[in-house]
């Protein structure tokens, strides 16, 4: 009886181990994965460690476009700032509606590709004093020159630049077009602020799709209830007036600056609440200069939107 049973168990220690040994060299892998009963190469299970110990950057990174804004106080009889400059800014980029439309209302705005002339870079970079976190008045009531912001922006998502302080009384002079002065409407605005709304996409050339749109925030801060994405959000802020008409879009390339400023003598139009001090605190006018701090990219030019194939 314990020869057989001796027996027995021998043969089936036997079965067990051929069967083992069938199973590895018919190519078949046990289910523990990359241990040492696998056939895996160290190149493979390298890889496979990098993957997971180095997340996609593009995946869970947000990709930012640094915008600089720069105010820059000169005087009415500066020629350097004044026609001198303006003759080395391309307004073209802007259609023949749209160049009136803005002038009309006193505010000029152009394009410089390039090198800054020297004139205005030699201002914007001395002196100056950069705020990340300015506060809720512009930076451009107080008594500096020249002032600079920089913000990091989603793309598309909007930005508000506010260009002048709260005022208790903004009288403000609307031009509809480029003709008479029937076309022209007023508004009285209380506790008032000219607001830029700045928006930009990335471009397939490195540059920048900007959007720009004038806005007049007044009166008390109200709660209202806002759609985005699908849902509802209650905000807290002052009304609005968009000046729509005066919305422009444009490439801005890599190396270029979009410049704008007002035109014409002192008024109670958009351009004065913008680039004028409606307070009477400084004299003369104010140039702003946009800018993006780096090259961007397209996301549908992105490597993570590309197809790989692996052999």
């Amino acid at each position: 009886m314990d020869t057989r049973c001796h027996t027995f168990i021998n043969c089936h220690l036997f079965l067990k181990l051929f069967s083992f040994i069938f199973l590895l060299t018919g190519g078949c892998q046990t289910p523990l994965a990359n241990s040492f009963l696998t056939t895996v190469s160290n190149k493979a299970i390298e890889k496979q460690v990098d993957i997971a110990s180095t997340p996609s950057t593009t995946n869970n990174r947000l990709e930012t476009i640094p915008l600089e804004f720069t105010f820059l106080r000169y005087a009415e009889e500066d020629l350097e700032l004044g026609d001198e400059l303006w003759q080395l800014i391309d307004e073209q980029c802007l259609s023949a509606n749209l160049r009136h439309r803005l002038n009309g209302n006193g505010i000029r705005a152009g394009v410089v590709r390039g090198n800054l002339p020297n004139a205005l870079a030699h201002r914007l970079s001395s002196s100056s004093d950069t705020i990340h976190n300015e506060p809720g008045d512009s930076p451009l009531a107080v008594d500096r020159t020249v002032v600079k912001r920089v913000i990091q922006t989603l793309p598309g998502r909007t930005n508000e630049i506010v260009s002048t302080p709260r005022l208790e009384e903004l009288i403000l002079l609307e031009h509809k077009s480029r003709s008479t002065i029937d076309n022209v409407s007023g508004q009285t605005y209380r506790d008032a602020s000219a607001v830029f709304d700045v928006r930009a996409t990335p471009s397939a050339d490195g540059g920048i799709e900007i959007e720009l749109l004038p806005l007049i925030r007044h009166g008390p801060i109200e709660r209202n209830w806002t759609g985005d994405d699908g849902a509802f959000r209650l905000e807290a802020g002052q009304r609005k007036t968009v000046m729509n008409k005066l919305e422009f879009k444009l490439q801005l390339p890599a190396d270029g600056t979009l410049i704008l400023s007002s035109v014409g003598p002192p008024s109670s139009g958009l351009g004065d609440a913008f680039f004028r001090d409606p307070q009477g605190r400084h004299e003369g006018r104010r140039l702003l200069a946009i800018r993006s701090m780096t090259r961007t990219a397209d996301p549908i030019f992105s490597e993570s939107s590309a197809v790989h194939t692996a052999d």
